[in-house]
C-alpha cells in the first residue's frame, strides 16, 4: 500500500533530504568522536576552536551533503520519470535500504579514502626530491596536488555510490500510483544551477584556502566566515534568484544535466573572467597603487561586488547557450 500520510510526488525530494541529514548525521558523530572519543580530546577541541580549521571543515561538511542530496534527487527522479510514476508501493522499504546501504557505503568510502591518502602521503615524502625533479613543483604544490586529486576522487565515488545505491534501493519497491511522472520546471533548474554554483564554490574556496591561509596566518574569524560561509550561501541565493527569471518556464526536454552544465559553465566563466580582469588591473596599476589597494578593506568589499557582477553575466551567457530556443521567463509577482 502506499503510504497515504506522505505525498508521492516529494518522493525524490524526501528521499534527498533524507541523504541530507544522513550525511550531516555522520560528519557530526565523526566530529564528536574526535573531541570527546579519542585520547588526547583537549589538542583537537582546541584544533576545532581555530577559524582556519572549522572553517573549512563546516565548508566540505556541506559541499558533501549537498552532492549526496542533489545526487540523490536527480538518481530517484531518474527512476520515477522511467517508469512514469511518482510513488512506490513500499516507501518504507525504500528509505530503509537506502540507509543501510547509503551509510555502508559511506564508511566504506571514508576509510577507503582514508588509507589511500596515508599511502599517497608517504609515498610523496618519500620521493619528494624525485617528484621535484620530474615535476617542477615543490613539497607544498605537492601537498596541494595530492590533496586535489584526493578530493575529487572521493566526490567522483560519492556519486557514483550515491546513484548506485538509489538504484539498488529501488529494486526492493515496485511502481504505484496513478501514471505521470515527477515534474521538472523552471523551478527545480534554478535550484539545479545555483546547487551546482555552491559546490564548486565551496570546492574552490576549500582548496585555495590552504594556500592563501600560508599568505597571510593574520586573518580572523571575519575573515575565514566570509570566505567559507557567508560568500557561498550568497552565491547561491543571488544564483537562483536570477535563474528563476532568466531561465525559460517551459523546460521542455531539457533536465538536471543541462542545469548542471550550466552551474558548472556559470561558475567557471565568472573565475575566468575575473582573472582577466584582475591581470588587466595589475597591469594598468603602478606599483604604489597596488601597495595601497592591497591595504585596502575596500578593495576586497570591490572584488566581491565586482565577483558577484560576473557571476550574473555569466549565468546570462550560459542561459543563453544551453536554453538558446527558450522564451525568458516573465517575472514573478
Amino acid at each position: 500500500m502506499i503510504d497515504s500520510v506522505r505525498s508521492p510526488s516529494s518522493l525524490a525530494w524526501r528521499l534527498a533530504l533524507t541523504a541530507v541529514f544522513l550525511r550531516l548525521a555522520y560528519s557530526a558523530v565523526v566530529q564528536g568522536f574526535m573531541l570527546f572519543g579519542l585520547p588526547d580530546t583537549r589538542q583537537m577541541r582546541e584544533l576545532h576552536a581555530q577559524p582556519e580549521y572549522l572553517a573549512p571543515l563546516l565548508a566540505h561538511i556541506v559541499m558533501g551533503a549537498v552532492i549526496a542530496g542533489l545526487t540523490t534527487w536527480g538518481a530517484m527522479r531518474r527512476w520515477l520519470a522511467r517508469h512514469d510514476t511518482m510513488a512506490v508501493d513500499e516507501p518504507r522499504k525504500l528509505f530503509g535500504t537506502f540507509i543501510a546501504l547509503l551509510l555502508v557505503y559511506t564508511l566504506a568510502v571514508a576509510a577507503g579514502m582514508a588509507f589511500l591518502h596515508n599511502v599517497l602521503m608517504q609515498f610523496v615524502m618519500t620521493h619528494r626530491g624525485t617528484l621535484e625533479e620530474w615535476s617542477g613543483v615543490g613539497v607544498i604544490g605537492q601537498f596541494l596536488t595530492l590533496g586535489i586529486v584526493v578530493r575529487v576522487a572521493t566526490i567522483l565515488l560519492e556519486i557514483i555510490g550515491v546513484c548506485l545505491v538509489v538504484r539498488i534501493a529501488t529494486w526492493t519497491v515496485q511502481p504505484a500510483g496513478p501514471a505521470g511522472g515527477p515534474p521538472y520546471d523552471q523551478r527545480h533548474a534554478a535550484w539545479i544551477t545555483g546547487l551546482t554554483v555552491l559546490i564548486w564554490q565551496l570546492g574552490v574556496s576549500i582548496t585555495l584556502g590552504g594556500v592563501l591561509q600560508m599568505q597571510s596566518r593574520d586573518a580572523g574569524w571575519t575573515a575565514f566566515t566570509l570566505g567559507y560561509l557567508a560568500l557561498p550561501a550568497i552565491v547561491l541565493a543571488m544564483c537562483v534568484l536570477l535563474c528563476l527569471n532568466l531561465l525559460p518556464r517551459a523546460i521542455g526536454a531539457a533536465r538536471l544535466g543541462r542545469a548542471v552544465a550550466h552551474g558548472t559553465l556559470a561558475f567557471w566563466l565568472a573565475q575566468a573572467l575575473g582573472v582577466g580582469l584582475g591581470f588587466l588591473a595589475v597591469r594598468a596599476m603602478s606599483w604604489d597603487q597596488l601597495i595601497r589597494a592591497a591595504s585596502s578593506s575596500v578593495t576586497a568589499w570591490v572584488a566581491l561586488l565586482a565577483y558577484g557582477l560576473l557571476l550574473a553575466l555569466a549565468c546570462v551567457i550560459g542561459r543563453q547557450a544551453l536554453y538558446p530556443r527558450a522564451k525568458t521567463a516573465a517575472p514573478q509577482a
